[in-house]
């Protein structure tokens, strides 16, 4: 009777043991999806902050350019107003003018405007689909994870409020109806 009452612990033993194991190798791995959700989350926080600021750069530098083509604007102004009006009080002017060579507004700067507000829309283009990916990996990860999620209660996110997007646009997804671009 004993032998079998000791195999019968030894048994119980073991059985308690695995459970114990199971319990641990299911902690470590519910511990790690938890670990793999906060990295996302962070991720995702990190790249909203990069999203600002290449926002506020990308307008700045907009600003930037277009006051030095208005700073040009104003120069030519200021050199043709006193070449019109030097005209008027120079009778040998006619010669003058002819000989001159009048300043003259570059669209180099023109160019160079639109080639960067170009370059910079389509990087913020980029990096909004970006978070936008971030933000479904993550939701992906946390329903995936059902056991994780319903110890540590994650909540999923709306990608929505990562977006910066235009009345235009917000306007045509409610209605489902856009007009063509009308340049003038």
């Amino acid at each position: 009777m004993r032998n079998k009452s000791g195999i019968f612990m030894v048994g119980c033993l073991g059985f308690i043991g695995l459970l114990v194991l199971i319990a641990i190798i299911t902690a470590a791995v519910v511990w790690g999806q938890r670990g793999t959700a906060i990295a996302l989350d962070e991720q995702i926080k990190s790249q909203h902050v990069a999203n600002k600021s290449n926002y506020d750069n990308m307008w700045k530098r907009f600003k930037e350019m277009a006051q030095v083509t208005d700073m040009q604007a104003d120069d030519i102004k200021k050199v043709y107003t006193d070449l019109i009006a030097g005209r008027y009080t120079d009778t040998q002017v006619l010669f003058k003018v002819v000989q001159e060579q009048n300043p003259h507004m570059s669209k180099d700067l023109y160019t160079k405007l639109q080639n960067e507000i170009s370059s910079t829309r389509t990087e913020f283009d980029r990096n909004q689909k970006k978070i936008a990916d971030q933000v479904r990996e993550y939701n992906t990860h946390i329903r995936k994870h059902v056991l994780m999620n319903a110890i540590f209660h994650f909540q999923m996110m709306d990608a929505e409020k990562f977006i910066i997007t235009s009345d235009r646009t917000s306007d045509a997804y409610q209605t489902g109806k856009d007009n063509e671009v009308k340049l003038r």
